[in-house]
């Protein structure tokens, strides 16, 4: 499901681009979520969203700095911002704008802008894990994972550097991995795309870091690895 947020703090105008929103997703058969929200300082309060459109000329908090606040505490959102005003658009690429539309909007501008984003979000969600950190909602591509670690009740995403702690089960996580990931110990998923070597009872990352192996999982293990090297045409 694709989650949609839109900004305007005129009512009219908000009603009107939320229903066209709507009209073309549901002409798509695309499944969606979308809320409306007449200022700024409400949608902060809120979830993580993959899709944002902001009104720029809002008050009392302006489109661009919702915008920078969003950014600042981590919200990868995509941003489209809606505006009568073009030169607002330099300081929207600042922030990493996906798009920029200006009032009145044109249905197939929009109707192109949203396609387009939907298939930019189908194909990160194929090949990125989902976490929730409280309200924060990330996106982490499997690549950049390195291995995956069950302590105190919580699960750790380790990346080259960073540790993203979030709740789950590695039971429940487990089947929502690829072929790539292999459970090489009860508290310990590894990333195939990172081992460097292994032994009976350690695995050596790409980095230096070692993630230790159950002698009961060994012989699986090597196995799998020997696969994954034949697949990527490493072994012949």
């Amino acid at each position: 499901m694709i989650r949609i947020a839109v900004c305007e703090d005129e009512q009219i105008l908000l009603e009107q681009l939320t229903d066209d929103i709507k009209n073309i997703l549901n002409k798509h058969s695309v499944i969606y979520s979308i809320k409306a929200y007449e200022n700024g300082n409400a949608l902060l309060a809120r979830e993580k969203f993959d899709i944002l459109f902001l009104d720029i000329a809002m008050q009392p908090l302006n489109g661009l700095d919702l915008a920078r606040r969003l950014r600042a505490r981590g919200d990868e959102s995509k941003l489209v911002f809606i505006t009568a005003h073009r030169q607002y658009a330099i300081d929207a690429y600042d922030v990493q704008a996906f798009h920029y539309l200006i009032k009145p909007v044109d249905l197939k501008k929009l109707e192109a802008v949203l396609l387009n984003l939907c298939s930019i979000l189908k194909g990160e969600y194929e090949h990125a894990l989902t976490v929730c950190q409280g309200t924060l909602v990330r996106r982490i591509p499997f690549e950049q994972i390195l291995y995956l670690e069950v302590m105190n009740r919580k699960i750790y995403l380790h990346k080259n550097e960073e540790a993203v702690p979030f709740y789950g089960r590695l039971n429940e996580l487990e089947p929502m991995l690829p072929d790539t990931f292999f459970r090489c110990h009860r508290s310990y998923i590894v990333n195939f795309n990172h081992v460097n070597h292994y032994k009976k009872e350690a695995i050596w990352l790409d980095n230096g870091l070692i993630v230790p192996l159950s002698r009961r999982r060994y012989q699986a293990f090597g196995l799998a690895f020997m696969y994954y090297l034949k697949e990527r045409g490493d072994v012949f």
